[in-house]
């Protein structure tokens, strides 16, 4: 009797280590719909899994990477080409979608020419302890050059949710933000905490659309941003104004007109 109580002893801690291996995981910052057929338009939602503590989520900045700037890698291995050799048509595909569900305001991040790079949204109730709240967004269709080599292109996006309002050198702090950001590209966003950036990977379609001979297997595109693309596009600018990182003293909250 006793060996089957230890057994099932050891049986529910082991499922509870599993569960909480799990429950990290899946806590972190990432797309619902991670990967995307080619030539297919989706509607989609950033995922923020948790708070900072206890301390709630009151806004999320979201950034993709251009393409114009970016580090391509192919098969891991940067090899100096540009975005356009494996997608036709990645430029302004992102389109935030109202919703209110936690955040008052959705705003689209925008280059010189006006394209949509990524979106931000804060104000409101925002997200408090416990919960999960989805940000939606579209994704429109991107299409894989035919004569590459690209089986897949994965795009990583950065994200930060932001938990309080800090100037540029208090974003590490403890209950800050979360930072789902690369942690080499030397911005004062870049993380200290495990995760990285949220993938979303774009598949060919190898019915329609097979590999060139010369292929072989094919290769896997990684699309990196530029440190210049997220210290211009990651801060949060409201009619005009920087609101985050903040460049006046502390806040806790945005303040934004409701």
């Amino acid at each position: 009797m006793k060996k089957i109580e230890l057994e099932l002893s050891l049986f529910s801690l082991a499922a509870a280590m599993l569960l909480g291996i799990g429950q990290e995981v899946s806590a972190h910052t990432r797309f619902e719909t991670g990967t995307v057929g080619e030539g297919t338009r989706v509607t989609n939602n950033v995922v923020i899994g948790h708070t900072c503590g206890i301390n709630p989520v009151i806004g999320t900045s979201v950034v993709f990477p251009d393409g114009v700037d970016s580090t391509v890698l192919v098969d891991g291995q940067p090899m100096g080409n540009p975005l356009t050799d494996f997608v036709s048509n990645w430029s302004d595909n992102v389109r935030p979608l109202l919703s209110r569900a936690a955040f008052d305001h959705v705003k689209p991040k925008q280059d010189a020419a006006g394209k949509v790079v990524g979106f931000w949204a804060a104000g409101g109730p925002g997200m408090p302890e416990g919960m999960v709240v989805y940000v939606p967004f579209r994704l429109n269709a991107v299409n894989i050059v035919p004569g590459s080599c690209a089986k897949s292109v994965t795009f990583q996006v950065s994200i930060v949710d932001i938990c309080k309002i800090t100037n540029s050198s208090g974003l590490q702090g403890e209950g800050v933000a979360g930072l789902w950001t690369h942690n080499d590209l030397g911005t004062v966003f870049d993380s200290l905490q495990a995760g990285g950036p949220a993938p979303l990977k774009i598949v060919r379609n190898l019915t329609t659309k097979p590999l060139p001979e010369s292929c072989g297997q094919g290769v896997d595109v990684v699309v990196k941003p530029s440190a210049a693309q997220i210290n211009r596009d990651m801060p949060i600018v409201y009619e005009g104004r920087q609101i985050w990182p903040s460049k006046a003293h502390k806040k806790h909250s945005f303040g934004l007109p409701q």
